[in-house]
């Protein structure tokens, strides 16, 4: 996601800020309009952020700091609020079905998971073959390798738990999204200091 592409979006969106004790809730929107509009909501004696709008609904928990005062200290850090995150509408990744089986041809040429094409080309591919089709037969956009495809996987390299269910994996971008949007609110109700 290209995020100076995306800042486009909110350049004429509006932040306004509501305390109501435990409940705080930071608005941006374009006024007028529903597009890129979100709201950050804090339940802070429940230390549960909740965002929603245009971009999509999401939940967050933690037990001592998801709260609007200390919220900037994930804004630079989506994989820690990743962590955090117990339900969200939106894909944080996708799959992707030509990545994934790159990356497949790359750890069986490097590890030697099959005849090696120097020797005998043919056999060498019809059995790379025969791997991305036991290992990404029921691979989906949604959620990758299926537990089928890392059981055939398996059979080739032991430790590929570690790394199989990362095959193909890409952002959507989404989170960085949403951090974009907090820190321009952020820097709008500062007077324009970040």
């Amino acid at each position: 996601m290209n995020l100076l592409r995306q800042k486009e979006n909110f350049k004429n969106h509006v932040a306004t800020f509501q305390d109501f004790g435990n409940i705080k809730i930071l608005d941006f929107q374009n006024p007028g309009h529903c597009e890129y509009r979100i709201r950050f909501l804090f339940e802070e004696d429940h230390y549960r952020l909740h965002i929603s709008g245009d971009l999509g609904d999401l939940i967050a928990y933690n037990f001592t700091n998801m709260r609007y005062e200390t919220f900037g200290d994930f804004v630079n850090n989506t994989g820690y609020f990743e962590e955090k995150i117990c339900c969200h509408e939106r894909p944080i990744y996708v799959y992707d079905y030509e990545s994934a089986k790159s990356e497949l041809i790359s750890k069986a040429n490097e590890y030697g998971w099959v005849t090696d094409e120097e020797i005998n080309q043919e056999e060498h591919d019809t059995e790379i073959e025969q791997l991305i089709y036991e290992v990404l037969e029921d691979f989906n956009d949604r959620t990758g390798i299926s537990q089928k495809g890392v059981e055939a996987l398996s059979e080739y390299d032991s430790d590929c738990y570690e790394y199989a269910y990362d095959l193909g994996k890409e952002s959507t971008g989404i989170l960085e999204l949403y951090m974009l949007a907090f820190k321009l609110a952020q820097k709008q109700l500062n007077g324009g200091a970040e």
